[in-house]
């Protein structure tokens, strides 16, 4: 409105507003920036894929697709943003399409990408049935962190198979969302050193045959808070800046024992056999899975690979020490326990006695003690090899592989039974000789935690929480 100026009021008026303006002019600063897209709709430019897993993620009809509806998803995958954020607004489109198998998708939030690992690390804003409206903290505290705040408004209006527009707000240690409008999540971090910022990356859940899709990708940018906690740069450490960076509570110690350099690369398997040496093994040749490519796998386990087991004679002592091997050629040899004049040995479709006979501290040759096993998904062969009582021995196996056991030479167990079945997550035992095999349980979920008491009590931990660190398992 344009108004003539006269004397004295209207002047005043005029200036009056004026400084209202130029007062306010620090807070308009402060304000928020305009809500900007961070996916195109037609590229992946500004995300990135871990090398390998490419033929998970693609852009169609103006969406970015995780997942396949041909191949089982043989491992978590996860798409990233290459810029990171803080304090922001996030609002997208999600939808998974029904396959089979396990369905399940979520978005990363204030996360990383986990070195040498499909993994993200950081807050999950869930999504798929049965997980809308919870916040999962992916491959840091592994469990569900909070619930839906309202599960039946949610209930009310979550499409599990359709659209559903998610409204993800982050401002300092508080992580609101919003799923069609609908609260979801309400939480507010209590740990000081989490770290507050990080990428957004978006999952494809392994375990199934299925598709997740997101579009309209959009983000605001809020202001920074002060002094939050960002993820340290992440550069490759040397085993002694390594041990040095390790916090462990009053009372414990953290020795070298070894490392890469003393040819100690990826080891998963940790035992001790009566003479008090140390063994492990290295999984050099992970991941090769037949869910993703059988012939692959298969041709893998027919030809041997790089990995191996090896013995520590002396670990005790300052390290870091170098180990002798005692079998080569393997691939992945997740399960192992000394016995005897060697040890027992998961390989590929087999549990081995590797044998030496001369006593040089080298296997002569091995012996197929069962066969059977399946080889869909490399981290899940069966593992976790503990005495039992009874002159048993403990094994477990994993969610995606499905195995037949049954003994080398075509003869029945000692119930008569020619094979038995063992699909998926199972704990079972079996006879160092091959001459019986059982299940023993339907579950729990991959099991990598698994001990026995010198009475014969049994403790494990399985992967995706019981909802207690460490659970009693009673036959």
């Amino acid at each position: 409105m344009v108004r003539k100026l006269g004397r004295g009021g209207g002047v005043r008026t005029l200036l009056m507003r004026l400084s209202c303006i130029l007062r306010g002019w620090p807070a308009l600063l402060a304000l928020p920036l305009a809500a900007e897209p961070i996916f195109d709709g037609t590229s992946l430019e500004g995300w990135d894929v871990r090398e390998g897993e490419e033929k998970w993620w693609s852009v169609e009809d103006g969406a970015i697709r995780g997942g396949s509806m041909e191949k089982n998803v043989p491992h978590n995958t996860f798409i990233a943003s290459e810029e990171r954020y803080a304090n922001f607004e996030l609002r997208l489109k999600v939808r998974l399409v029904e396959g089979e198998g396990f369905m399940n998708s979520g978005i990363q939030i204030r996360s990383q990408r986990l070195p040498g690992s499909h993994e993200m690390i950081g807050y999950q804003v869930d999504a798929g049935t049965g997980w809308w409206g919870k916040l999962y903290d992916e491959s840091r505290r592994k469990k569900v962190i909070s619930e839906p705040v309202g599960a039946e408004a949610l209930a009310e209006v979550v499409k599990d198979w359709g659209w559903n527009d998610y409204r993800i707000r982050c401002e300092g240690p508080r992580i609101r969302t919003w799923i069609n409008g609908v609260a979801a999540i309400d939480y507010t971090e209590a740990d000081g050193e989490i770290p507050l910022e990080g990428r957004i990356g978006l999952q494809a859940h392994g375990g199934g045959r299925f598709l997740v899709e997101f579009k309209d990708i959009e983000i605001e940018r809020l202001p920074d808070t002060p002094g939050a906690p960002a993820w340290p740069v992440v550069s490759p450490r040397t085993p002694e800046q390594q041990l040095e960076a390790f916090k462990v509570p009053e009372g414990f110690e953290v020795e070298l024992v070894a490392s890469e350099e003393q040819g100690v690369g990826k080891p998963i398997t940790v035992t001790w056999d009566p003479q008090g040496r140390m063994w492990t093994m290295t999984a050099f040749e992970y991941p090769v899975d037949a869910n993703e490519d059988r012939l692959k796998a298969e041709a893998l386990y027919l030809r041997g690979g790089q990995d191996k087991v090896l013995v520590f004679d002396d670990p005790y002592g300052p390290g870091p020490h170098q180990p002798r091997v005692f079998a080569d050629g393997l691939a992945i040899p997740l399960g192992l326990l000394p016995l005897g004049d060697g040890a027992l040995v998961q390989y590929g479709h087999q549990i081995r006695h590797y044998r030496d006979g001369d006593g040089d501290g080298r296997a002569d040759g091995h012996e197929v003690v069962l066969t059977g096993f399946g080889i869909q998904d490399s981290h899940l062969f069966p593992h976790q090899f503990e005495r039992a009582p009874g002159g048993w021995i403990y094994l477990a196996q994993g969610l995606f592989n499905d195995s037949t056991v049954r003994r080398p030479d075509g003869e029945p167990f000692a119930d008569g039974s020619a094979s038995v079945a063992f699909k998926h997550c199972k704990l079972g035992r079996f006879r160092s000789d091959g001459s019986a095999f059982e299940p023993l349980t339907a579950g729990p979920n991959n099991i990598w935690g698994f001990a026995t008491a010198r009475d014969g009590e049994v403790f494990l931990q399985e992967a995706n929480d019981l909802g207690i660190p460490v659970a009693e398992f009673l036959e």
